[in-house]
């Protein structure tokens, strides 16, 4: 997503434009509107948004090439290409396609000893307790980028993760532009009553002005029931995601 697009957008609805806000920096220059906009997205709208709509990220990797954090535990760290944006979660751990046979590994499938009905019979009544004598290898996020493996062999494997988003927001897809956009617009208008409702006017290019900060004063609970909104419906989008076991 471009965040030139976003911030511009939000200078416009909110009426920033030619409006010198009163920050400046440890050098004593005004810090330009745009930067206090990308600021307040960096630091709460993009964390908040990833949780909603998280980064997807894969990842095919050895078990021998992991680091180690407790071998006799089985815990390792996730690997360093997934770990460049906080993790959330783990949505998977799985072998590779090519290392999996049928259903229940490396045993002969229902056709497999022979095209007689008692073959038939036989095989499936074989991989049914096959299947059941067998634990099927699963793993647990620990937090702090650390997962414990449970029954997977050293061999290759594939890691889906859910991460935070990029701070410069390019990881989040363009189709999201609307929801992100109401959830920032409601971060940004939270953040500037908070702080100008304190000031007695706003200097422009034209002279001071007062800036209609009671407009700003419901930002915090419109945002509230914003998320909650999201909390509701979320995970409509996230059916891509949903592990089907």
């Amino acid at each position: 997503m471009n965040m030139s697009k976003v911030v511009s957008s939000i200078k416009m609805q909110l009426g920033l434009y030619a409006i010198t806000l009163p920050f400046k920096d440890d050098t004593g220059k005004t810090i330009p509107a745009e930067n206090v906009i990308l600021d307040v997205l960096k630091t709460t709208t993009i964390p908040i948004y990833s949780t909603f709509v998280p980064w997807i990220r894969e990842c095919e990797i050895p078990v021998r090439r992991l680091k180690v954090i407790n071998e006799r535990q089985h815990v390792y760290q996730l690997p360093a290409s997934l770990i460049q944006t906080p993790i959330l979660y783990v949505l998977e751990v799985d072998m590779p396609i090519r290392n999996t046979r049928g259903t229940y590994g490396d045993i002969a499938p229902a056709y497999g000893i022979n095209r007689s009905v008692q073959g038939v019979v036989t095989s499936q009544a074989y991989m049914m307790v096959a299947g059941q004598m067998r634990a099927e290898p699963t793993f647990e996020y620990m937090g702090d980028n650390k997962v414990k493996l449970y029954g997977f062999p050293k061999t290759d494997l594939v890691f889906k993760v859910a991460c935070e988003h990029e701070p410069n927001g390019e990881t989040i897809p363009d189709t999201c532009f609307d929801s992100f956009l109401s959830l920032a617009k409601l971060d940004v208008k939270m953040f500037l009553y908070n702080t100008l409702k304190l000031y007695d006017g706003i200097p422009t290019a034209f002279g001071q002005i007062q800036l209609k900060i009671d407009d700003y004063s419901s930002a915090e609970s419109d945002r509230e029931a914003l998320l909650d909104k999201f909390r509701d419906t979320f995970h409509v989008d996230m059916m891509d995601y949903v592990q089907w076991m």
